[in-house]
């Protein structure tokens, strides 16, 4: 086979020839399910749908008039929602644009209606404030704001329950304290503006109240006296102290003054108010007024703990700080904190005497897959039953039958794994697949995603960084693992005993920085012709993965078609890659062509007609087999797929469909807030496309399975050539497949 060596300029690229198709935004009819990692011995204890979570909560809540009907916030995996009291949940993110969301506020006198603090780690002009008026079925943004809020804790929506409007079906007054950024290092666009906000009207417009709330206007917790004779009272604590406002916030007048870190009127009983500081719970008797100290027991000694990645077992907490107190409104002596402490060794504490003594609260951990990690804690109670509390535990919901003193793993459907490279299905081995897992490892599965088990690839458990997974065979097992973190280099590691135990290949190494003369693709394959020839990053084995070498001319293989001719990337010097052909299984490899920029896959139809990258935020198409002569034009040709709500295009990943010709799939994410449009089908390769995203609302009243909110923000997608069926991994909103 000749060496092709198309070239053409940086202006070829941009203004080549295109595939114009519609831009088709309906539902395609097709299944998502929820791929949750669960193993063997957890199906037989009962969990049915799984839930491994994986991502970092915010905030949990329970609607004060429906204790079925709660909400899981997390940072960038999107929203959850509970229609049986924590029991199982599934995804609800129709119309919610923001990555992730920090504090949500149910309308006290009607449950239906909900407000959600848009934002993430990641600060976009999506975020902001989002209503839903149909059980979290569907949101509607109410005022949009460029603003982050990573680890921003805080109450900063609450509601007025002395407003009451049953003619218009709302509580009428809510207010939110606008987020302080405190962090504005991060990524993204963020306006920092700290202000304090008020709704009339429920939540759906909003008006900035003036300068005279600006000892409030930044980073608060806020909450409103419900019932007595200062009912209706805003209480805003932060590190000046306490404030408090009988003019709807006009106006406030401070009444303590010093550090406050936390703040909840109890909701049955006239002027009573909890807040925390650092190291000590007040109680108000007169909404806010005058303020005693408790004279705690359990809290009043450093508790030993060996939770912290960086806790020495036996040795007291230092630094503790309280925060985060809750009171139960159907026993107000019930009461929850959490505690922040050096090294990540954070605990929760309940009081059932109205805060007198404290317990350090329990968690039970036996039915989660992942490890438990150290999360600050947010507690729901629920508004009628004294003994049901649900709070996290870890990266995954928890609830308590006992008043908060145990807390067990119920996190059946919050699957919202982050998996940050590409994935592979191995072509003779029907059902085994190893997906990489940033922060936890990972998961394998012999039976097509039914049962998992979970590989400690980097002997840390949480905080293990692995890429590149492959499943070469059942027993033999490979991923890259980045011992210094995200951004750190890869060592292969090899398991030969189905992920059981590894060991490191001290000579198989590689970048993940794009300019670094070492950089490799985080990707692995198995040739589809030779079980024993595998491909991870930039290096091969032929013996199945017991030794591995270096190539040359290739940064990673992304592809093979049928015949076992293998399609990769290699990076170049400056911006710019090739795409590149091996026929004689990594020996030696030819370039197709260059492009300019980065390739963030490849995928090839198994005839090898077309191959297709995904490039600068669009889909190109080029014919592998073309010779010189027979190119008319450029090589690559644009293919057209529908925009984002955004009005951008954002393709990052492709796949081809083995098992149906002509059918194509394409993923757009936009990592900073979330695609509407974000994986694509084409059954014309690229003519026309339909939309996998689920654009209309949930069921309001069941969790209907048919039609789950599945594949938000794909980071890859991938066809099992055995079943047909596409896979999705996605950025924090979990593993699914759909099933055309």
């Amino acid at each position: 086979m000749p060496t092709l060596q198309f070239r053409f300029r940086l202006a070829a690229f941009a203004f080549a020839s295109s595939i114009p198709c519609p831009t088709v935004l309906a539902e395609s009819p097709g299944t998502w399910s929820p791929v949750p990692l669960v193993s063997q011995e957890l199906r037989d204890a009962g969990v049915r749908i799984g839930g491994e979570g994986a991502q970092w909560p915010q905030e949990i809540a329970i609607a004060p008039g429906d204790g079925d009907f709660a909400l899981f916030l997390t940072d960038v995996g999107g929203v959850y929602r509970s229609l049986d009291t924590g029991l199982t949940w599934e995804p609800t993110n129709v119309g919610f644009t923001p990555r992730g969301a920090t504090d949500a506020a149910f309308d006290p006198h009607f449950p239906d209606r909900v407000l959600m603090a848009g934002m993430n780690t990641m600060g976009s002009a999506f975020n902001g404030l989002y209503l839903s008026e149909d059980r979290a079925s569907s949101w509607t943004p109410v005022r949009r704001e460029a603003v982050s809020g990573h680890e921003d804790a805080r109450q900063k929506l609450a509601f007025d329950p002395t407003t009451r409007d049953d003619d218009a079906g709302v509580t009428a007054v809510v207010y939110w304290s606008r987020t302080a950024e405190v962090r504005q290092d991060h990524w993204g666009e963020i306006e920092y503006d700290p202000g304090l906000y008020r709704s009339d009207d429920g939540g759906r417009t909003w008006n900035r109240l003036n300068d005279a709330a600006s000892a409030v206007a930044g980073h608060s917790w806020i909450d409103v006296v419900p019932s007595g004779e200062r009912a209706g009272r805003l209480i805003a604590t932060n590190e000046r102290g306490v404030f408090v406002s009988d003019d709807r916030g006009e106006t406030f007048e401070r009444r303590f003054d010093e550090p406050v870190t936390s703040v909840a009127a109890c909701p049955v009983r006239d002027g009573v108010v909890y807040a925390t500081q650092a190291q000590a719970v007040l109680r108000s008797e007169d909404a806010g007024e005058t303020w005693t100290t408790l004279q705690t027991r359990g809290l009043d000694e450093p508790i030993a703990d060996e939770r912290g990645p960086d806790a020495v077992p036996g040795t007291p907490r230092t630094n503790v700080r309280f925060n985060r107190i809750a009171v139960s409104p159907a026993d107000p002596d019930r009461i929850l904190m959490a505690s922040r402490a050096d090294n990540w060794r954070w605990l929760r504490h309940v009081s059932h005497d109205a805060g007198r003594t404290w317990h350090t609260v329990q968690i039970d951990d036996a039915r989660a897959f992942f490890p438990q990690n150290a999360r600050e804690g947010a507690f729901a109670w629920h508004p009628t039953d004294p003994d049901v509390v649900l709070s996290f535990g870890g990266d995954w919901p928890t609830r308590s039958d006992d008043g908060g003193m145990n807390f067990r793993w119920s996190a059946e459907g919050q699957n919202a794994v982050y998996s940050g490279s590409p994935f592979a299905f191995n072509p003779h081995h029907p059902g085994l697949l190893f997906i990489a897992s940033q922060d936890y490892n990972g998961g394998v599965t012999r039976d097509g995603g039914h049962t998992w088990t979970y590989p400690n690839v980097s002997g840390y458990g949480w905080g293990g960084f692995v890429y590149g997974g492959l499943a070469i065979s059942p027993e033999v097992i490979v991923g890259g693992h980045a011992d210094g973190g995200w951004g750190a280099d890869r060592w292969l590691r090899r398991s030969t005993d189905g992920g059981a135990t590894w060991a490191q290949h001290d000579d198989v190494q590689w970048a993940s920085d794009r300019n670094s003369p070492a950089f490799g693709y985080d990707a692995g394959l198995v040739c589809p012709v030779d079980a024993d020839r595998a491909f991870v990053s930039r290096f091969r084995t032929e013996d199945g993965g017991l030794t591995w070498t270096p190539m040359q001319g290739v940064s990673g293989v992304l592809a093979a078609d049928a015949s076992g001719v293998l399609y990769g990337v290699h990076r170049l010097s400056g911006d710019r890659s090739a795409l590149v052909r091996s026929s004689d299984a990594g020996d030696t490899w030819e370039v197709i062509c260059q492009v300019p920029g980065y390739v963030d896959d490849l995928a090839v139809t198994p005839e090898a007609r077309w191959l297709y990258l995904a490039s600068r935020d669009r889909l190109w198409r080029i014919y592998p087999g073309m010779n010189a002569e027979a190119v008319l034009g450029d090589p690559l040709v644009l293919i057209e797929t529908p925009q984002t709500d955004t009005g951008r295009h954002r393709v990052a990943t492709v796949a081809v469909d083995p098992t149906t010709p002509g059918r194509l799939y394409a993923g757009q994410r936009m990592d900073i807030h979330s695609a509407s449009a974000g994986v694509l089908r084409s059954d014309d390769g690229g003519q026309t496309w339909v939309n996998l995203n689920r654009v209309k609302p949930l069921s309001r009243d069941v969790r209907d399975t048919e039609q789950l909110d599945g594949g938000r923000e794909p980071q890859f997608l991938r066809v099992d050539p055995h079943t047909g069926e596409l896979w999705a991994t996605t950025g924090c909103y979990g593993v699914w497949k759909y099933t055309p």
